[in-house]
């Protein structure tokens, strides 16, 4: 049996070859590896949104009617419709204080104006009727103060105008009863009215000088003087005395309204410059 100190001897050449053998294996076989280079982020660039965060761009607006106004001082316009028109010079004192000059015609026609009625209580019980032609007409001017509301195309004015009226009518009135007739050609006319009157209206100017809009003006009449006359007054029984004539005069007088106050829309197309 060999001892240990033996059996040391013996296998110490083989242990201590084996022991420069194996550190020179392990370190040729290992697989040199570099650290991985850094990561560099780089995010897109984007443009400004409310969704990722960043405020929007602003975009570019045109000049606002306070604006416009301040540029366009001097305006001309006017409107015609049917048997109505209308014109006005206005000069704009800064952006939102305007004065100007309104003039303007208007007239009505009614042709077979047709009225039929019967007597239920004053005798003869029997059908009554009148048949007539009228034409009305309006015509005047005014001056005018505007001033627009801020920076928005709405505005109040004040006026102060005088305006005449005239009135005529030809009218043939008959009777079922007694088979008779009366025909008479009647007028009216007042005027000058003085008045002073407010308005409440819109206007949009264009940046090409063009405007429109509308005005609605409420007016108050001072007192005026009226007059009445009938004329070419007939009967089919019996021939018309001045008595007739002053009579019919009162009675047509006190048929026709006297209006204290009136209600006016204006509408306008015009040039700003």
């Amino acid at each position: 049996m060999l001892s240990y100190k033996k059996l040391i001897l013996r296998f110490f050449p083989i242990l201590f070859s084996i022991a420069l053998v194996f550190p020179t294996l392990t370190v040729s076989g290992q697989v040199p590896t570099n650290p991985p280079p850094d990561k560099t982020i780089v995010d897109d660039v984007k443009p400004p949104s409310p969704m990722n965060g960043l405020p929007p761009e602003k975009n570019q607006t045109g000049p606002n009617q306070a604006e416009l106004r301040e540029k366009f001082k001097n305006q001309i316009a006017g409107f015609a419709f049917e048997r109505y028109s209308s014109f006005q010079v206005a000069r704009m004192l800064d952006s939102q204080w305007a004065i100007g000059i309104n003039g303007y015609t208007n007239s009505y026609v009614n042709r077979f104006d047709n009225d039929i009625a019967y007597s239920y209580v004053l005798p003869p019980h029997d059908f009554y009727g009148r048949l007539r032609n009228y034409q009305e007409k309006y015509w005047g001017g005014a001056l005018f103060v505007q001033r627009f509301i801020a920076d928005s195309p709405f505005f109040v004015s004040l006026w102060l105008g005088r305006e005449h009226y005239q009135k005529s009518q030809t009218a043939f009135y008959w009777e079922a009863a007694g088979g008779t007739y009366r025909f008479e050609k009647d007028s009216y006319s007042s005027g000058p009215r003085n008045y002073a009157g407010f308005g409440v209206g819109f206007r949009f100017q264009t940046a090409y000088g063009l405007f429109f809009g509308w005005e609605g003006v409420w007016s108050w009449y001072f007192p005026y003087s009226n007059s009445f006359s009938v004329s070419d007054l007939y009967y089919s029984d019996r021939a018309a005395s001045v008595g007739d004539l002053l009579y019919r005069k009162y009675a047509y007088q006190n048929s026709e309204k006297l209006p204290g106050t009136s209600f006016g829309l204006n509408l306008f197309v015009g040039w700003a410059f």
